[in-house]
């Protein structure tokens, strides 16, 4: 199998060097020239030539050598896989496992019991093999009482941990949940989400961290550790306080868990697989979408299942998943039993959880498996980005092309299917149903490591010394500080590397020119990377995807990269683009970071789709203009902001409308406008005409900056808006009236900076698709009322009210009509208590608290507080 897939990635760097000889061709004039040309292009097919015979011949040995040691499949893979229709269903179910309910009611107790007589920072371990559902239980615990802390944190170790990115994580979770940020702990929040391009580092978070957490109740959780020093380094950015603040870890260790909770080894808490009974109301919920017992017929051949399952939540889980994409008949059922065993590997702790995983990766069909195999490039402790992921795929050719769809969508539905099999996790589920990240559990990312080894998928350096390979290296994916002259020791070296993927601060990558046949060069996680490492970026002539950081300027040769598919400059500190840019014809996505001055010519980007971070203020009436020459382009973020110079401002809003009209008669789908400075955007709210019809996302929201004196005309005609975001300076009724009749409306976030409205009541009518809703005034006022039959859909809610004109409009405990909401999963709530009394506050926390208790979901509210110390003393009454 290796053989044959090491030719068949010969024969593609056959044909990409042969489709690159045609198009690039000799085109000078004079017979000098013209016969020089000739022989060179005799000579490369020559060579080209001999390379099919030799490859014809390669293939010929590999077909002889399989018909002589055929084998027959250990088992067959379906022409198609069927999605599972209750994938979100499943998610949804996915924090409420059967079986972990006492255990989790346990964990609670130990937690927030008898608190005065434990007053000191407390730690509880959770201990057990891979597979047993502790990451799941801990999610439990952490969801039942996280409201009870003054902020709360859940960060992931894995293995290799970078406790770097991991404390950062916990500290950009802890200031986010708590909403009473200050203009120092804003800036935290975005140095830390700038980590890895100049943001704080390990002392600095340790020093901010334990500062910021002094007289706050914490309650962390911190998943997954694998060493007694990885405990060491995170646990110090936690302080041994007296607020009864809690830590909750876990590890597959037992020494691990002991030396977390030491002294109080109590505190350890050991899991246990799941019993008989638990075991098959999970296998029946995962398999049959219910509790109920199994037809007679596959009774026999599921206790079966569940013997070789031994009470593993995970294992039950994946092959439920496995046989729900099956006949439910008993000849397919004993087919699955018998290959479970087929496949384990030596190791006791892993073993039936790595079996399991084996069987689901051999029955996915070919082109999962070689996106699956791709993730084994990213390290264990990361969460990668469902688009990133996406573009490098398409760019290295492994999304297969369907007729009437593109490859973008194929490649969203090929992430559906790896999380319906249960092989990468969703992280962050949006308002349409799709992750924002996905991630690899710890056993599954050994597993495709394995596999991606095994079959020189990719090659892995992370502080190791590269084994001597007999295959060529098709993709290098480089972790951590590690030396140069172990990339090529032992290989074919890298002319063969279809990709170069660098994560985090490597002393040096390999010389550009050492790769001939690279598609994806992406150097987005890489911390050390300069100006001069992309100095023949050139030569890379293959190359689809690009993603660099840190560097200030891009070489004139970006020009040659004529089949370059993604430029992505977000995280560069770049001030403008070379002209040569615009040479770039096959180029579909361009990300830009904040003031890049583009180069005139940008309409000759002929088959751009999308364009983010668009400064106005930075480029020239010339380049505004070609912008609305962008007929392709799909997706376009504006950056606006007032230059200062009345006569330039008003030119630059001309042209800006002028391309705006343009681009929504053409293609455009989705407009996000942003702004640095505080600015109004009433320049849009009569002149889009005729309205951009096809447009489907709108924001122009920037943290109170970028602002509508009220709701633009063109919106209530937009048929197929699904996202809105918007700011204005007063919300009107006919304004609610307008955005209830949007059909498509999936996500509204609408914010007012005075809302002039005595109550904002929404009834029964319209929002008929709304699943999320996010409202908020910043003079504050009284909130929103729900009346029966309102926003029949709604998932997720969000709002803000101050107490006291809540109290004055609505009366003492309103619970503003949240329990009409039939379909709420999720609620977040921030209470403004100046100028209420005490009992005010406490009412309405109660109501709405009560309120959500009876929903048939049962969602558990986040309510945070504000202005709690300017509240209204009884003792003043």
């Amino acid at each position: 199998m290796g053989q044959l897939r090491e030719l068949s990635y010969d024969a593609e760097d056959c044909i990409d060097k042969y489709t690159h000889n045609l198009s690039h061709g000799d085109t000078s004039d004079g017979l000098t020239h013209k016969l020089t040309g000739l022989v060179a292009t005799l000579k490369a097919r020559r060579r080209i030539g001999n390379q099919i015979k030799e490859l014809m011949e390669r293939a010929i040995k590999v077909s002889d050598r399989h018909k002589r040691y055929e084998q027959s499949p250990s088992m067959s893979c379906p022409n198609s896989v069927v999605i599972d229709p209750r994938l979100h269903a499943v998610f949804e179910e996915a924090d409420r496992l059967v079986g972990i309910d006492k255990q989790r009611d346990k964990l609670v107790t130990w937690l927030t019991d008898c608190i005065d007589l434990h007053p000191h920072r407390m730690v509880v371990s959770i201990v057990g093999p891979g597979g047993l559902g502790k990451t799941t239980l801990a999610n439990q615990v952490f969801q039942k009482i996280t409201s009870q802390f003054d902020c709360t944190a859940f960060v992931s170790v894995s293995r290799s941990p970078n406790v770097n990115k991991i404390l950062s994580d916990a500290f950009l979770q802890v200031l986010e949940s708590n909403c009473k940020k200050t203009a120092e702990q804003s800036e935290d929040i975005a140095r830390i989400q700038d980590l890895g391009h100049g943001g704080l580092h390990y002392l600095q978070l340790i020093s901010r961290m334990r500062c910021y957490l002094q007289n706050k109740r914490y309650f962390v959780i911190i998943d997954d550790i694998w060493s007694t020093q990885a405990w060491k380094d995170i646990q110090c950015a936690f302080p041994q306080d007296k607020n009864a603040s809690r830590i909750m870890t876990t590890t597959r260790i037992h020494g691990v868990a002991e030396s977390c909770s030491f002294p109080n080894s109590i505190y350890v808490y050991p899991m246990k697989p799941l019993d008989n009974d638990d075991s098959k109301r999970l296998f029946m919920k995962r398999t049959f979408g219910h509790e109920d017992d199994c037809p007679l017929e596959l009774q026999e051949i599921t206790d079966d299942i569940l013997r070789k399952c031994d009470g593993l939540p995970l294992a039950i889980v994946n092959i439920a998943s496995l046989l729900a994409t099956k006949q439910p008949s008993k000849k397919e059922w004993e087919g699955v039993h018998k290959s479970i065993g087929s496949t384990l590997e030596q190791d006791q702790e892993l073993g039936v959880v790595k079996g399991i995983l084996f069987l689901s990766y051999y029955d996915l069909p070919y082109y999962l498996k070689i996106c699956l195999l791709d993730l084994s490039i990213f390290p264990g402790d990361h969460q990668i980005d469902r688009l990133r992921l996406i573009r490098r795929w398409m760019a290295e050719g492994l999304i297969i092309e369907q007729q009437g769809r593109s490859l973008e969508d194929t490649g969203e539905s090929y992430i559906s299917e790896l999380i319906n099999k249960n092989m990468i996790q969703p992280v962050g589920i949006d308002y349409s149903g799709r992750p924002r990240a996905c991630r690899v559990h710890g056993i599954m990312l050994d597993l495709i490591v394995s596999l991606s080894t095994k079959e020189n998928f990719a090659t892995i350096l992370d502080n190791q010394k590269l084994t001597h390979s007999a295959y060529k290296i098709r993709r290098l994916s480089i972790h951590g500080n590690c030396e140069e002259r172990k990339l090529c020791q032992g290989t074919d070296g890298l002319r063969h590397t279809r990709s170069l993927s660098v994560f985090g601060d490597a002393k040096k990558i390999p010389s550009l020119l050492d790769f001939q046949v690279l598609r994806v060069l992406d150097l987005e996680n890489f911390t050390n990377l300069v100006d001069g490492d992309i100095g023949d970026i050139g030569c890379l002539i293959h190359l689809r995807y690009l993603s660099f950081s840190n560097i200030s300027k891009i070489p004139k040769q970006i020009g040659k990269l004529q089949n370059l598919q993604t430029l992505d400059l977000k995280w560069t500190t770049i001030r403008e683009l070379p002209g040569t840019v615009v040479q770039l014809r096959q180029l579909v996505r361009l990300f830009l970071p904040y003031g890049v001055e583009l180069p005139h010519g940008i309409d000759s980007l002929v088959a751009l789709q999308e364009l983010s971070r668009f400064c106005v203020a930075r480029n020239s009436p010339e380049v505004l203009v070609e912008l609305g020459n962008l007929t392709t382009l799909k997706m376009l973020g504006i950056d606006w902001e007032s230059n200062g110079d009345s006569s330039d401002e008003a030119r630059s809003k001309k042209y800006l409308v002028s391309s705006l009209c343009k681009l929504g008669e053409r293609n455009l789908q989705s407009l996000y406008i942003s702004a640095c400075v505080p600015c109004s955007l009433d320049f849009l709210v009569n002149s889009w005409l005729p309205p951009p019809l096809q447009l489907q996302k709108f924001s122009s929201i920037g943290d109170k900056r970028t602002c509508l004196s009220r709701l633009p005309k063109w919106i209530p005609s937009l048929s197929e808006l699904t996202c809105l975001q918007i700011l204005v300076e007063q919300l009107r009724i006919e304004d609610m009236q307008a955005l209830k009749g949007l059909p498509t409306l999936l996500y509204l976030n609408l914010h007012t900076k005075e809302c002039t409205l005595e109550t904002l009541t929404i009834g029964s009518g319209g929002f008929e698709r709304l699943k999320e809703f996010d409202f908020g005034a910043f003079s504050g006022g009284p909130g929103p009322i729900f009346e029966a039959g309102a926003m029949p859909r709604i998932e997720k809610l969000h709002f803000a009210f101050t107490v006291h004109d809540m109290t004055y409009a609505y009366g003492a405990g309103c619970d503003f009509g949240i329990g009409h909401l039939s379909s709420l999963k999720g609620l977040w709530v921030i209470m403004d208590c100046f100028s209420a009394r005490a009992r005010q506050v406490e009412a309405a926390e109660a109501a709405i608290r009560n309120a959500a208790t009876l929903l048939p979901n049962h969602p558990i509210p986040k309510i945070y507080r504000m202005g709690e110390r300017a509240m209204v003393k009884e003792d003043d009454e």
